[in-house]
């Protein structure tokens, strides 16, 4: 599978809180994820760059040639972990204090791959004709949606569409969205932080993604798009294509 990433601090952001990790040990043993930082400039930094150390420690560790009992355990096991490390750092540093980061992505073990979701980052698979949103956003504006509180039109431009309800590191305990992916032959993956998802929507995005170019190309026209349109926040993004 080719795996493309790329990030862009934009063009009003000051410093750059998004961050991501690709590993691809083989064909059949690869991870991809992306996480959004925030709580200021150090907070955001720190527990985003925390975030994807952790993560490239815990997949090296893993012995791909022995069968896993359970993937999404060990997923939800690195998410408890990290959301430890980041929440008791923050106690413990004042200059980090209420810091926290979004994290999205994709584990492939054996060919068995799982997604594992906190935040409003997004996962989306895709093929010609579709684009499907697998993750859910954790976010008050949402939560009011999914209620039937307000209309999607309203949810647009809502004022507090941008607060988070679930993130690593602001709370001690933490739960987290995994679930398994079975890709269709056709199909590819697009992660992305909302520096992205937030300027483009569904139609730019299968559009963009079904133009007639190599998958590096496409990253770069998402990218140059979103910048296009504004670039009003760091803009990260994974393109995952068989």
């Amino acid at each position: 599978m080719k795996i493309i990433a790329k990030t862009d601090i934009g063009l009003v952001r000051q410093t750059k809180e998004d961050n991501y990790i690709v590993i691809q040990k083989d064909e059949n043993n690869f991870l991809a994820f992306v996480c959004d930082g925030m709580g200021g400039h150090l907070g955001g930094s720190f527990a985003s760059s925390k975030t994807v150390q952790m993560i490239e420690e815990e997949f090296n560790k893993l012995d791909t040639s022995k069968p896993i009992k359970n993937l999404g355990v060990w997923l939800f096991e690195i998410f408890t972990n990290i959301n430890t490390a980041i929440y008791e750092e923050s106690l413990r540093n004042e200059n980090l204090k209420g810091m926290g980061t979004t994290l999205s992505g994709i584990v492939v073990v054996n060919n068995e791959m799982y997604y594992a979701h906190i935040g409003d980052s997004r996962i989306y698979t895709f093929n010609e004709r579709d684009l499907q949103q697998i993750t859910t956003d954790h976010t008050y504006v949402n939560t009011l949606l999914l209620n039937g509180l307000i209309t999607f039109k309203q949810a647009l431009k809502h004022p507090k569409r941008h607060v988070l309800t679930n993130a690593l590191g602001i709370k001690k305990n933490v739960s987290v969205d995994i679930g398994q992916i079975r890709l269709k032959e056709d199909e590819g993956i697009l992660i992305t932080t909302d520096g992205l998802h937030n300027l483009l929507d569904g139609k730019k995005l299968i559009k963009l993604l079904n133009e007639p170019l190599t998958t590096q190309e496409k990253v770069d026209s998402l990218v140059n798009k979103a910048l296009d349109l504004g670039g009003n926040d760091n803009i990260t993004l994974i393109l995952l294509e068989k």
